[in-house]
């Protein structure tokens, strides 16, 4: 997630063209005249090994030899064999960034026996120059007056960046956008992504104060899927993060790598972009209506959308995309119906959706729209008009618009036709009201609304207390899996596969083991009642093993047998038919269970998978042996908590089952998110772990009971979201008064204690921390203080027992943000006022000096007001260096943890 040098590409003072000509299809010669045609201020230069004068007017130099000045930029459009080489010259000279447009480097083979694209990344390493591309469209950035790229057109200037990973694709959207009278900050395609990758784009942008939203076009993730998923997660907090996600064309005779388990891939994306809080679009025409309503959107209060029109047609197209969809249609109250009965003539709909009748006016459509947003059961109001000459399109959109200006509702338009509606959709446009062609466009849009409020909620929803769980029994699961990877095993036995759950407290059903027929019998004689056998083998012990159906692979399985003479006789038919298919080593002998009929059990499927990018995952949906399980597939990635773990099954089609046919929907509920919670616990401690799936799962008025479960194991694997640093905590003692307490990394579950702490700080040391006086802080807020990305900054927190024994307290908090490229981390700190001199500061910081010193940090830095001198006292006591900023009239603290290894670090640190 580096962002050194990318300044050098966004606002260049110097750019050398490298393959320019005056050729007509010379790709150097299109982007050096759109160069020119943007107004680009800066200094030009041509370059072209065949010894031009000049190109386009501008001056041509043979190589990197001869340029009379060494670029902030330099834009490689030469023969893909040419391009190393000149990478390599331009590092040799203090070149920190090249854009590289030459496509096809990838398929060319070098005299290394490796692509072009390997040669480019080994050349630019020695040097630490940044490179963009190869295969990319360019750059358009109209703050900077700079259109670097082979577009036909410039773009306009506007407040939204686009980055993308397609160049043609690039080029459309540009056509399409100018059409559209859209505007960009930022226009950009990263191609083939040798250095410059989307993460790093994404931090760039995401505090660059000209972007207010960023849409990114993807098709796949290239690189690391963490710092992929850190950087649109850190974004979509400050700014709109739209995804148009499309699928890579692969070969077809190619082999599909995904999660097992899955049927899609795609699922992963979905997944991995919800959790970030930001919003997947599938088409460019979705993509730009989205960013009109969402940069439009009022804050939400809900989901229930109701419909005006004035005839029952557009509302039918409306609530019918509407349902199909998931949304949700508002209940009127009584009282709204009762106002709309008196304004409305007695033909017309009052329920939702409402129908003015054909004979609508202009002021029956307004005053219709007031009296649904005063409604406390509508969230949102759709205005769908059809042009009638009682009602002309322009005359309604002047009144509808001025209810919505007045309203704190979402109001949304469509203007039916096009003849006379233009006019009413350019005057909702000017008014900042969001408006569309038809009814199905406008429900896309408001579920987009729907969809970007859920994740933004889910985002930053507040954790349960958090729960302890049995450390011992983790250590004994590490062992467990450490054993089977030293004995060579890709899978656990089904013995071990319960007692790995068993560890966990996920309850498991009382199976005997037997070797051979005579002794399933007797398991059966012992058990007495009806029993299940299973024959276990290589095939069966691997997780996730279905066939083309979806359904369970194995069918070695024999239920519901009473006698003893069925067991013996299902018990033979079951070894005959897995001895034909397996060999002596690859069986494993024979389960045996008593049979768990009678109880209204619901079968779930649950487990975790691994996906190629994204890593470790939880799965969840309908299970059992007869059914499809593919058909039911809920994914999430680890690390949850309870919040999270309770979305994940209210999402299901489980959770509908059980809202119909269980009498305590609550506790059900809550037994399968503690057992979500655990299985995203098992996936931290174990990172062995590559695939468990627990089919059938029961769920009945006893609780749950895993009947069959199978685990296998690989090499760790790492998850694509940061989990708590667990090992970081440690027990102290107040310096004070002895009271014992525990210092550890701040989580989720902390924002009530966090803003109880708040509370009791006196207005001085909200002044002194925050540098003015301040009110209590709003629930987002307190979810970015405490739910935050380990890997971009930490916060620790001490926190101890209350005095009365009712629960834990924060006593003191620091906090350290760290830059992109790890070169600088500012901390802030505050005690609470009546724990003064129990030692405090000292722990806090001297805790936040050691992680940010063994993160490799450079330097640790904060600031103080003059006034502070408790803050400037510690500060010197720890060794950091004391100076006054006049400019800011504050007072900076710094102390250098590591030493710098490279130019541009010590160029940072001295900034």
């Amino acid at each position: 997630m580096s962002t050194r040098y990318l300044k050098r590409f966004f606002k260049p003072r110097s750019i050398a063209v490298f393959g320019a000509s005056e050729r007509e299809d010379s790709m150097g010669g299109i982007v050096l005249r759109n160069l020119l045609e943007s107004g680009y201020e800066g200094s030009l230069m041509a370059v072209n090994s065949k010894g031009y004068e000049s190109v386009n007017g501008v001056s041509c130099y043979a190589g990197v030899a001869e340029l009379p000045e060494m670029p902030d930029l330099a834009i490689i459009c030469s023969p893909p064999e040419a391009v190393a080489g000149i990478v390599r010259k331009l590092g040799a000279n203090m070149v920190k960034a090249a854009m590289i447009l030459t496509g096809g480097l990838s398929l060319h083979q070098s005299s290394h026996a490796r692509t072009l694209r390997e040669d480019v990344r080994e050349a630019a390493r020695p040097y630490g120059i940044r490179i963009l591309g190869p295969d990319c469209m360019g750059m358009l950035v109209p703050g900077s007056k700079m259109n670097a790229s082979y577009s036909h057109v410039n773009i306009l200037k506007g407040k939204v960046a686009y980055v993308g990973q397609s160049g043609l694709l690039g080029t459309a959207m540009i056509d399409w956008a100018n059409g559209q009278e859209i505007g960009f900050s930022h226009f950009l395609t990263l191609g083939d992504g040798v250095d410059v990758d989307l993460p790093s784009i994404v931090d760039y942008l995401a505090r660059d104060p000209w972007t207010h939203a960023i849409l990114l076009q993807m098709d796949r993730v290239i690189g690391d899927a963490r710092s992929f998923v850190s950087a649109i997660r850190a974004a979509s907090r400050n700014k709109l993060v739209l995804v148009l996600k499309s699928n890579i064309v692969n070969d077809p005779t190619a082999p599909v790598s995904h999660a097992p388990g899955l049927p899609n891939p795609d699922m992963v994306y979905d997944a991995a972009l919800r959790r970030a809080g930001v919003v997947r679009v599938d088409t460019a025409d979705e993509l730009f209506n989205a960013l009109e309503t969402l940069s439009r959107m009022k804050p939400m209060r809900g989901e229930r959308l109701a419909l005006v029109s004035n005839g029952m047609g557009p509302n039918a197209l409306a609530m019918d995309r509407l349902l199909k969809q998931g949304g949700q249609m508002a209940r009127l109250s009584e009282e709204t119906e009762a106002l709309l009965a008196e304004i409305l003539p007695p033909e017309a709909r009052v329920t939702n959706p409402v129908d003015l009748n054909a004979d609508a006016t202009p002021q029956r459509f307004a005053e219709a729209t007031r009296v649904l947003t005063k409604d406390p059961n509508v969230d949102a109001v759709l205005v769908i008009h059809a042009p009638t000459r009682l009602a002309p399109s322009v005359e309604t959109a002047t009144e509808v618009i001025d209810i919505a200006r007045k309203t704190p509702r979402n109001v949304l338009t469509c203007w039916m036709g096009r003849y006379s509606a233009i006019a009413a959709r350019n005057a909702c446009n000017a008014a900042g009201i969001t408006t569309f062609l038809t009814p199905e466009e406008a429900i896309n849009a408001f579920m987009h609304m729907v969809d970007y409020h859920r994740n933004q909620r889910v985002m930053r929803q507040t954790p349960a207390p958090y729960q302890q769980h049995n450390r011992p029994n983790r250590d004994r699961a590490r062992e467990l899996l450490q054993l089977i990877k030293e004995e060579g095993r890709h899978c656990l036995r089904h013995a071990e596969a319960t007692m790995l759950l068993n560890l966990y407290e996920i309850p498991t059903a009382n199976t005997y083991y037997a070797n051979d027929i005579p002794e399933v019998v007797e398991c059966a004689r012992q058990m007495g009642g009806s029993v299940a056998v299973k024959a276990l083998h290589a095939s069966n012990s691997m997780p996730f093993s279905y066939d083309d159906s979806g359904h369970q692979r194995w069918h070695d399985l024999a239920l519901d047998l009473y006698s003893i003479n069925e067991v013996r006789h299902a018990t033979t038919k079951l070894a005959y038919r897995v001895s034909e298919r397996f060999s002596s080593e690859e069986l494993y002998g024979f389960a045996v269970q008593q049979m768990k009929r009678g109880f209204q059990s619901l079968q779930i499927n649950v487990g975790v998978t691994r996906d190629p990018v994204f890593g470790p995952l939880l799965i969840f949906g309908v299970g059992g042996y007869t059914v499809d399980v593919l058909a039911d597939r809920h994914i999430m990635l680890p690390p949850l908590n309870l919040a999270l773990a309770r979305e994940m099954v209210k999402s299901s089609r489980v959770y509908r089952i059980i809202a119909e046919n269980s009498y305590q929907i609550e506790r059900d509920v809550d037994h399968l998110s503690g057992m979500l919670l655990r299985l995203s616990e098992m996936l931290v401690d174990l990172p062995e772990l590559e695939a468990l799936e627990i089919n059938p799962l029961l769920l009945n008025k006893r609780g749950l009971l895993a009947v069959d479960c199978s685990v296998s194991v690989a090499e760790p694997a790492r998850l694509a979201i940061s989990p708590y640093p667990e090992h970081l905590t440690e027990q102290i003692t107040l310096k004070r008064s002895g009271r014992p307490a525990t210092l550890r990394a701040i989580r989720g579950e902390d924002e009530p204690a966090h803003l109880e702490f708040y509370n009791k700080l006196s207005p001085e040391s909200i002044r002194l921390r925050y540098f003015y006086s301040r009110g209590i802080p709003t629930h987002d807020e307190l979810a970015n203080w405490t739910q935050i990305d380990y890997d971009r900054e930490m916060a620790f927190i001490v926190s101890a027992p209350r005095l009365d024994g009712q629960g834990q307290e924060t006593l003191g908090v620091v906090r350290a943000v760290t830059d992109a490229d790890n070169v600088r981390a500012e901390f802030a700190v505050v005690i609470r006022d009546d724990l003064q001199g129990e030692g405090l500061g000292i722990i806090l910081m001297q805790k936040t000096i050691d992680y940010c010193r063994s993160r490799g940090t450079l330097e640790l830095s904060g600031s103080t007001l003059a006034t502070n001198k408790g803050m400037q006292a510690l500060a010197r006591k720890l060794g950091f260096r004391i100076s006054y900023n006049a400019e800011e009239e504050v007072i900076e603290m710094r102390m250098q943890l590591n030493e710098p290894t490279e130019d541009w670090q010590i160029y940072r640190l001295q900034q």
